[in-house]
């Protein structure tokens, strides 16, 4: 489907490269209602239903896209050695290479004015394609260093945009086409105040008089940090505490059962809230006193512009360390508290703590919500229709 004003909107693999994609185009349809709107994703990503469902977005297309298996920290000799990691990096190698070729005759149809990548590896075979056709195309980067995707297309970007200093992204990017944006985030997300709180926990049926802590592990959800909360809920609901945690859809009937194995009484399991997913997040967030999540850089985002209080725990197995450094970011900002995977036995009585002291949650709250950037996707959508008119 072709248009004079099409926009393609590139990205796949985790929500946090397609989440973002939905209020870009949302700014981009209010500021051009002529413009037309296609996610370009992933072959197989399960994710996918998130831009496809979108009214915002007029069509979805998917190509072949391979990934690079690597993890943070691993030795390059065990890497080389793992028969199993080798083969399907062999395999998706050529899913990469097929990929290329499916973006540059599905660019060469829709024509689009100029592209986004979000990130995810579809954006590999799609960048170079549009490089390969003079598409003008633009990247952006949420963690706080670039993606291995990006790295392979960064040289003829038209503009890298950047949630952090675009010193954090160099030498990948050249700072003279690096500007910072912000990750963007629903229209949902806002500064939670007292107020706000009070009608989401009325909204979900919770007293004000009560302390609630939210546990997000992710889309896919987080064994460890699931285990290390219902390992320490005895303690957890001595000290009067309403859990509610968002296992991932994986993991939910994993949970139930060790929560079932605990012998809590009724009044006890009452105060314990396990949902698989939510499309809303910003409710549970807004209601809950303390968050514990990971460090993915959308999440942060959301619970930036809302100003919430913060315990992270990285997960240490991502490629490139990526929430490793979205952490650092933020505890130099004193904006979150971080507990390592390998100090996750702390986790519960860390957050007992932080319930414990509204004045630390205050300062945790106003530092996190003092880097947010709730005009990130207007930003984007600028840049891409400044990109458009420049072409015109």
């Amino acid at each position: 489907m072709t248009s004079r004003n099409l926009v393609a909107l590139v990205g796949g693999g985790s929500g946090g490269h397609l989440t973002p994609l939905l209020p870009v185009a949302e700014k981009l349809k209010l500021k051009r209602a002529d413009v037309r709107i296609v996610h370009i994703g992933q072959k197989g990503d399960p994710l996918n239903s998130i831009t496809k469902n979108a009214e915002v977005i007029d069509e979805q297309l998917l190509v072949a896209a391979g990934k690079y298996r690597r993890y943070h920290g691993e030795n390059w000799l065990v890497r080389l050695v793992d028969i199993r990691t080798f083969f399907f990096n062999v395999r998706d190698f050529f899913q990469f290479i097929t990929g290329i070729f499916q973006a540059w005759f599905l660019l060469g149809k829709l024509k689009p004015r100029v592209i986004l990548m979000k990130g995810g590896y579809v954006c590999a075979p799609v960048g170079i394609a549009a490089g390969l056709r003079g598409i003008p195309y633009v990247t952006h980067d949420s963690d706080a260093m670039v993606s291995l995707a990006h790295r392979i297309i960064a040289k003829k970007a038209t503009f890298h945009l950047t949630a952090m200093d675009p010193e954090l992204y160099l030498p990948q990017y050249s700072i003279d086409k690096t500007r910072q944006v912000g990750v963007p985030v629903r229209a949902d997300y806002t500064f939670v105040t007292k107020e706000d709180q009070a009608r989401a926990r009325k909204k979900l049926g919770m007293s004000n008089d009560e302390k609630v802590l939210l546990v997000v592990g992710g889309g896919l959800g987080a064994r460890n940090i699931n285990n290390a909360i219902i390992q320490n809920m005895n303690k957890l609901l001595a000290h009067k505490v309403t859990i509610v945690m968002i296992t991932g859809q994986k993991l939910f009937a994993e949970v139930e059962r060790s929560l079932g194995s605990l012998g809590l009484q009724e009044n006890e399991r009452e105060r314990i809230k396990t949902i698989a997913f939510s499309d809303e997040l910003h409710i549970l967030s807004a209601a809950a006193d303390v968050v514990i999540t990971r460090a993915g850089a959308t999440n942060m985002a959301e619970f930036a512009a809302q100003g919430k209080a913060c315990i992270v725990v990285p997960s240490p197995f991502l490629a490139g360390g990526h929430q490793l450094k979205n952490a650092q970011a933020l505890e130099r900002a004193r904006a979150t508290i971080i507990v390592d995977e390998s100090s996750i036995a702390a986790l519960a009585e860390t957050a007992t703590m932080l319930l414990d002291n509204p004045k630390q949650q205050a300062e945790l709250s106003k530092n996190l919500h003092a880097i947010a950037h709730q005009d990130a996707a207007e930003k984007i959508a600028d840049r891409l229709l400044q990109i458009i008119n420049e072409g015109a």
